[in-house]
């Protein structure tokens, strides 16, 4: 049974280029386009791990983090945070109210082979 991951990306090219590197490495994937619809997913899809993005309308990167994290049923889903915006490297890495900071900040752009690394790395 293939592990799943829920990829959470406003930028269409990013969310076409991540499903087709995980699908081809053998990874079951959904698609969210921002952190209202993404907490929805979770729920439906119950992903073995998230690639998150940060600067997203409706409800960011952030948002969805916090909300992920406080929840009983969600908080054990390991978070890759994908982002161009280096400065939210820093947010997360200091205490937030007693939120974990997740498991992992990748900069965009990425290296393809550092970031299926570090996804292969929780979904063993």
């Amino acid at each position: 049974m293939a592990k799943k991951v829920l990829i959470v990306d406003d930028e269409e090219d990013v969310r076409t280029y991540l499903g087709s590197l995980l699908k081809n490495n053998g990874y079951e994937i959904s698609i969210a386009e921002d952190g209202e619809e993404a907490f929805l997913k979770v729920g439906e899809f119950h992903p073995d791990l998230i690639t998150l993005d940060i600067i997203m309308p409706n409800q960011s990167g952030v948002g969805f983090y916090r909300r992920l994290k406080k929840s009983e049923e969600f908080k054990h889903i390991p978070v890759i945070v994908v982002s161009g915006v280096t400065a939210y490297k820093d947010f997360f890495a200091k205490d937030r109210g007693g939120l974990p900071k997740p498991e992992e900040f990748v900069e965009k752009p990425f290296s393809t082979e550092n970031l299926l690394g570090k996804v292969q790395t929780y979904l063993k």
